[in-house]
């Protein structure tokens, strides 16, 4: 299989918000390399639907994709190498979605290993390990320790070309981990930087954008804002939408948060609409 026509196509559906689309040709081609015999494509194909699979909430069919790929890992000799590190870092992300810290913890270990082995220590798979294990430390409520990866992060990515979406990713992750730690300000000025670089690269069009836009929302809702606040959230939800469908774990947040907004303005059946959308989520995705 020609894997670089595949990311070829596969990027322009993704870019041209072809989501489902590109769901269909992930696995068809996926179907396609098997049926080939093509563990090398399977591997890759399995990255990239697995990832799919993460960002829309579909948990266990990305874990069965990882587990598939670290099969053909292991059968082609590729123990150790930079496509297995890659592989359990996104696994270990999923891990970390679903609430399996222990396990997430244990193949980010393994992945940090695997890179320091490689002679990694400024390439854009170990920035992505740090942000992504900021992730993991959020979840544990260690939230020095998620500043702390996601300096790493930063501090990698500034010495590399054409990492501004990186770099805005890592500040919207920051502004996250401040608001959590109860600091606002510190917070408004990552999520500032955030948006500043999508706005300059991308726009509002890479997929990482709504994400930013939510905190934002957050930090007007804690300074009392709400009007504003509901502005940023419903902004949120309609990129969600766009990007990945209404059916998913983002979604469902920003549900959340507009019934906060909902019942400071008083409207309280906007509020338990919202509320009910969201509780209909998550109990399709187990969280």
């Amino acid at each position: 299989m020609n894997m670089n026509e595949f990311f070829q196509h596969l990027d322009q559906l993704f870019a041209q918000k072809e989501m489902q689309a590109a769901e269909t040709y992930m696995k068809e081609s996926l179907a396609a390399a098997e049926s080939e015999g093509d563990l090398g494509a399977v591997i890759s194909i399995c990255s990239e639907l697995g990832g799919y699979f993460r960002v829309t909430s579909r948990f266990d069919e990305g874990i069965a994709l990882y587990e598939k790929a670290l099969d053909c890992i292991h059968r082609l000799g590729l123990d150790g190498s930079e496509h297995h590190g890659t592989t359990l870092m996104n696994y270990a992300t999923t891990c970390t979605m679903t609430g399996d810290s222990q396990k997430a913890l244990a193949l980010y270990e393994q992945a940090a290993e695997i890179f320091r082995n490689a002679g990694f220590e400024t390439d854009y798979r170990v920035a992505t390990l740090y942000n992504n294990m900021s992730l993991l430390c959020q979840d544990l409520n260690q939230y020095d320790t998620a500043v702390e990866k996601l300096d790493q992060a930063m501090s990698i990515l500034q010495q590399l070309t054409e990492s501004e979406i990186e770099q805005a990713v890592t500040y919207s992750n920051l502004a996250q981990v401040h608001m959590l730690r109860g600091c606002p300000e510190e917070a408004k000025t990552a999520v500032e930087k955030s948006i500043a670089l999508f706005t300059s690269t991308s726009g509002d069009c890479d997929v990482h954008y709504a994400a930013a836009v939510n905190v934002l929302g957050e930090i007007y809702y804690t300074e009392g804002n709400y009007a504003a606040a509901a502005r940023q959230f419903e902004k949120a939800m309609a990129l969600t939408k766009r990007d990945f469908g209404d059916d998913n774990l983002s979604y469902a947040v920003a549900c959340e948060n507009l019934s906060r907004c909902c019942d400071k303005s008083g409207d309280k059946e906007q509020a338990a609409a919202y509320r009910a959308r969201s509780a209909a989520i998550r109990e399709r995705i187990g969280l």
